[in-house]
């Protein structure tokens, strides 16, 4: 009787001494205090080697520590000893998704079927991962079970709306981040989300109005300023865009995209000589596709239709695939009475794009 409480008496003070160690090591993750933490966490599994207190926490340890593939190994080590354990799960996916391991986390899924169907999150991330690699469908399904278990989980809501921007359907986007926009009234995110899907649908004036609200949030938003530019400059609102684009080029004087875009605005004013500043800027750190289709697009406005040739030719010559070199290029022919030539350039261009409305359009036209 002596020996069973003495060995009840040791196993009591055991539990109580791996407990210990284990809420020691939980506080030190938390915050941040690494070194600490996985001192605790290797005395406990010195203690008890197949503790899953202990194996998610050393999977946490590395996953913080930006070490998934040693996170990988004690979580998978938790799951042989608990096959049910949603934490060491969700730590297996996250670490894939740290090793953009998409498929990985699929394959976790259904290798633990029984518990992914259980959790809201744990769903999410499958569905994320089928999003990401453009498993839509599966995407929708995964989202779909999540929001049965908690129709209010967050990410869930989130990942439908990129799920349904990523898919073009606009206003089904609108509607899930909408939902969340309700409770968080100020997420700059989800308003300059909202904004690009009415942007994307040419509901400019909506788009704008997010994208305000964004800016009013924080002024230097590069997405909210960016969305607006790009608005405007749909509504060929040049000037208006033109704002914007300084707005941006202020902190941000190098970008390459923001300074083609501002060049197109300037284009769009007819201040070209200005505009072939922007684009030669560009081009003098290498060279750059989309400014060089639009230094031959200024060119040609100012009529040196030579030279907005020449880089046409070279476009078409190194993209042969896209249709806006051979397009604009047959506009110049035309104007320079090169106009059977421009049309065989297009005939031979519509047999790479046979769906290409605006080709064919073309053709007709000059053949008119």
């Amino acid at each position: 009787m002596e020996n069973t409480d003495l060995e009840k008496s040791r196993e009591d003070e055991k539990f109580s001494k791996i407990k210990a160690l284990a809420k020691e090591a939980y506080r030190y993750l938390d915050q941040g205090r690494f070194k600490e933490a996985k001192e605790r966490l290797d005395i406990l599994l010195d203690e008890d080697p197949g503790n899953t207190y202990g194996l998610v926490g050393l999977g946490d340890y590395y996953a913080k520590t930006k070490q998934p593939e040693q996170a990988i190994q004690y979580y998978r080590k938790c799951l042989a000893q608990d096959n049910t354990n949603k934490f060491s799960l969700m730590g297996l996916m996250n670490a894939y998704r740290d090793l953009n391991s998409l498929k990985r986390i699929i394959e976790v899924a259904e290798e633990f079927h029984h518990i992914t169907i259980t959790d809201a999150s744990i769903l999410s991330r499958v569905a994320d991962a089928h999003r990401k690699i453009k498993n839509f469908k599966e995407s929708e399904v995964y989202y779909m079970e999540a929001l049965q278990i908690n129709p209010n989980d967050q990410y869930v809501i989130v990942g439908l709306g990129h799920l349904y921007f990523a898919c073009q359907r606009y206003a089904e986007a609108i509607q899930w981040w909408e939902k969340l926009l309700a409770s968080q009234p100020n997420n700059i995110k989800i308003l300059t989300e909202i904004g690009n899907s009415y942007r994307k649908i040419k509901d400019f004036e909506k788009a704008i109005i997010y994208y305000e609200k964004a800016r009013s949030l924080d002024s230097k938003n590069f997405f909210a300023l960016y969305g607006l530019a790009e608005s405007f400059r749909g509504k060929k609102d040049f000037k208006s865009a033109i704002v914007y684009w300084e707005q941006i080029l202020e902190f941000d004087p190098e970008n390459k995209l923001i300074i083609n875009r501002y060049a197109d605005s300037l284009r769009g004013l007819g201040n070209y000589d200005k505009a072939l500043e922007c684009f030669n800027k560009i081009l003098a750190s290498g060279e750059d596709y989309f400014a060089l289709l639009g230094k031959a697009a200024a060119l040609r406005l100012i009529g040196d239709l030579e030279h907005a040739e020449e880089i046409y030719l070279n476009l078409i010559n190194k993209s042969p695939n896209d249709p806006r070199p051979a397009l604009e290029l047959s506009d110049i022919w035309d104007e320079m009475g090169k106009t059977q030539q421009a049309v065989k350039l297009l005939e031979d261009l519509s047999k790479k794009h046979p769906s290409n409305e605006a080709i064919r359009e073309r053709i007709e036209y000059l053949k008119d």
